[in-house]
């Protein structure tokens, strides 16, 4: 699946909705046709994760375990050569919304290779409390705000202090907070269907470990019928946006309050994608021949917290 196509690099741009990532690492870049570039890490962690990509999507591929897996994945579109660098060309998985909100969960209770000291664990484990209690780390997440018509970036620095589950059902509830009640209750009936079913493969699979991976979680913040929006911003901690209908900045969504939405039935809100969630981050990804616990342990504490959620809003 190797490419290489230096003149591309004069078309990418900024992926607007990046909210984690390694510093020594490029940020992402969307291409022309809509995907998303991510620069290959340096060995062995880049190459280990390019050899994940192109044995999980390998047209010749007939195990089950694996035809699953791709379900839960962005869809691999091979390697691209851009200055002298390589980048593995991905599904944008926020292009089917036109106001995505995204949020960043790092998975796994141990998030580090076996070889590691004690030092580099126990530095771990103070850094990032939430981890250490509940098997998974909320790295960032952005929300639209339809006062302001912008984005509200929450990064590194804020999940940080995050230290319970209490506050990982804040944080969930804040991260929710760009959408009103009925749009939420069906946001999270379909994201823990999602939830549901990649459990139900780390349940049954005996192929991988995945070690300090991600699910991406974005969801659907347009609500109105009138809203049109341009990005005209990625760096800022606010990312600012135009607001077309200038009525709308006058007011923000009460998640108690269900406005009038004029061209959304209850029926075509059960009928919409509203939410998506995939795996992200796959550098150290292993094979295994035994369950993946760990990841179970985290994901499973996702699920129970998106159900206390649901069952708030309710």
């Amino acid at each position: 699946m190797e490419g290489k196509n230096t003149a591309l690099s004069k078309h990418l741009e900024a992926y607007p909705y990046q909210i984690a990532g390694h510093l020594t690492q490029e940020p992402l870049k969307v291409t022309v046709d809509g995907c998303v570039l991510k620069q290959v890490q340096r060995p062995p962690k880049g190459e280990r994760e390019v050899v994940f990509y192109e044995t999980v999507f390998d047209k010749k591929e007939e195990r089950e375990e694996i035809l699953q897996l791709r379900r839960f994945l962005p869809v691999y579109h091979g390697i691209v050569e851009l200055d002298s660098s390589r980048y593995l060309k991905l599904e944008n998985i926020t292009t089917k919304f036109r106001l995505p909100c995204v949020m960043d969960i790092k998975i796994g209770k141990v998030t580090w290779e076996d070889d590691v000291d004690e030092s580099f664990k126990e530095r771990r484990k103070r850094k990032w409390p939430l981890r250490e209690r509940a098997g998974f780390s909320i790295l960032g997440f952005l929300v639209y705000n339809h006062k302001t018509c912008s984005y509200e970036r929450f990064m590194r620095e804020y999940c940080m202090k995050l230290a319970t589950m209490e506050d990982a059902e804040r944080t969930f509830c804040k991260f929710m907070g760009s959408v009103n009640t009925e749009w939420t209750l069906h946001i999270l009936e379909q994201l823990l269907k999602k939830l549901t079913e990649i459990e139900e493969w780390f349940k049954t699979q005996r192929l991988y470990r995945f070690i300090a991976s991600s699910i991406l979680i974005s969801y659907e913040a347009d609500c109105h019928q009138n809203v049109v929006s341009n990005f005209t911003s990625s760096n800022d901690r606010t990312s600012s946006f135009v607001c077309q209908d200038q009525s709308l900045t006058d007011s923000v969504i009460d998640p108690n309050v269900s406005p009038h939405l004029p061209s959304t039935s209850h029926q075509q809100l059960l009928n919409r994608t509203l939410v998506d969630a995939r795996i992200i981050d796959t550098a150290h990804v292993f094979t295994a021949s035994d369950t993946d616990f760990n990841y179970l342990f985290g994901l499973e504490n996702i699920i129970l917290t998106v159900k206390r959620i649901q069952k708030n809003f309710n």
